[in-house]
């Protein structure tokens, strides 16, 4: 009898032991498939964000390399090339760190060290007093070509990336073949899309828009605030209505009070009494009047609030608005710091909205100096390449929080592109490169 309870309790003890190192493995197993899970997904994501870099750098590498076929100054290709040399280190790290074995992307590591090397080279050829070759321009513009078809594959890997379709898996297979067959896929390429982390900068925003928002507000200098009622009455102007309300009072750089109509928000500064912005929430239609009306319903809109002085330069159409942008204009020279944008609704020709803060921060009395350099002297820095189309004074803002005075002369190069290049009026330095870009909707640039 004993024998027997001591084998059930023997055999009970041993399923008891093989379940609980069943469970036990079990429980192993599961925190182990979990911190499998959760290393798969960071190295996805360090391999996502290593795309969406590489594309970031090959984007900047594409526009630096056109802009310095259209160079003609040792600072700007001074300039140029440090920036495509650290762009270039940066693709190669992003490079690095996606799965892919080194002698399958040899080609593209290799295009990558050459453009580094090759572009400081012309940097200091440029500097001891040397230009150009044919043979060195035509080799800028075979690794331009080369940028741009790579620069499409990656691109398209990061949109397949975005909407769910793209496997790091096949990754490697891809981009080995883009390296390797680079003669045959240029004459099979479809027109270069721009990639999403690359979007070209809308010029009604200011291609110097970065800048404009700095320091303190210029215009409100010395000012005394204007009462509550004074500030209502301004609105009502604006909004064109009596029913509206306060809806409060802003702090920050810019002090001012904030009212709502029954489908437009308006703000007007408490010092000087200018209207800072206005947000209709007016959705456009149909489109039924032409741009060069929006321009004009514009002009007409900011003399209306009392903005003058000022010209239109660029627009751009979305969803049926028309937005456009001015800047000061003194003694024939475009302030482009002191910006205001104003959106029309091509449906009705109304005014949408309109933002004047780059104008607050930036206008100010200025005296314009004299050029010391002409503007046929301009014209002859300018790269031998490009047409001239035209030329005008104008004044850009740098990243030191200061004003260049340059002329903005507008070219075309030979292949049909056009650039605007901006030339410093008193050294003749090349201070920026622009290229436009022109669709249905408008310009852009990059």
């Amino acid at each position: 009898m004993n024998s027997k309870v001591n084998y059930s309790r023997g055999k009970i003890r041993i399923i008891l032991y093989t379940a609980a190192i069943i469970i036990v493995l079990g429980i192993f197993g599961i925190v182990q498939t979990v911190k499998l899970s959760s290393y798969q997904k960071k190295v996805t994501a360090t391999n996502q964000q290593a795309l969406i870099s590489l594309d970031e750098n090959l984007n900047n590498i594409s526009t630096d390399l056109e802009k310095l076929m259209y160079s003609s100054t040792s600072s700007m290709i001074s300039k140029l090339s440090a920036d495509l040399w650290r762009e270039a280190s940066g693709a190669k790290s992003s490079l690095s760190i996606l799965p892919s074995s080194e002698t399958s992307l040899m080609n593209t590591y290799k295009f990558l060290s050459q453009v580094g090397e090759f572009v400081m080279s012309l940097s200091r050829k440029s500097a001891s007093g040397g230009v150009m070759t044919d043979d060195e321009k035509a080799q800028l513009e075979a690794l331009y070509e080369y940028c741009t078809t790579l620069n499409e594959k990656i691109g398209q890997m990061c949109r397949e990336l975005e909407n769910g379709t793209f496997s790091f898996e096949e990754y490697e297979s891809t981009l080995a073949e883009t390296s390797s067959n680079t003669l045959t896929i240029f004459s099979s390429l479809d027109d270069v899309e721009q990639s999403m982390s690359d979007l070209p900068t809308l010029i009604y925003d200011g291609p110097f828009s970065d800048s404009i928002q700095q320091g303190s507000p210029a215009l409100l200098e010395g000012l005394s605030e204007i009462s509550e009622n004074e500030a209502t009455e301004i609105a009502k102007e604006v909004c064109k209505t009596d029913d509206l309300k306060l809806l409060s009072e802003i702090d920050g750089d810019i002090a001012a009070f904030l009212y709502k109509a029954d489908d437009c928000t308006v703000a007007i500064t408490k010092c000087g009494g200018f209207p800072l912005y206005m947000i209709s929430s007016e959705f456009a239609g149909e489109i039924k009047t032409e741009p060069e009306e929006a321009i004009e319903k514009a002009k007409e809109f900011l003399k209306e609030i009392g903005y003058d002085g000022l010209k239109e330069s660029y627009y751009y159409i979305d969803d049926g608005i028309c937005t456009v942008n001015f800047a000061c204009n003194t003694e024939n020279t475009v302030i482009y710091a002191d910006l205001i944008k104003v959106s029309v609704n091509l449906e009705n020709g109304e005014v949408l909205s309109f933002d004047a803060t780059g104008y607050v921060y930036n206008h100010r009395e200025r005296e314009i100096p004299e050029a010391t350099l002409t503007k046929s002297e301009a014209i002859e820095k300018i790269n031998s390449s490009l047409t001239v189309l035209g030329t005008q004074r104008c004044v850009i803002p740098t990243d030191w929080e200061t004003e260049q005075y340059c002329y903005e002369i507008h070219c075309k190069s030979t292949n049909g592109q056009e650039i605007l290049v901006y030339i410093d009026c008193t050294t003749g330095e090349e201070d920026n490169i622009l290229i436009l870009l022109y669709s249905d909707n408008g310009v852009l640039t990059k």
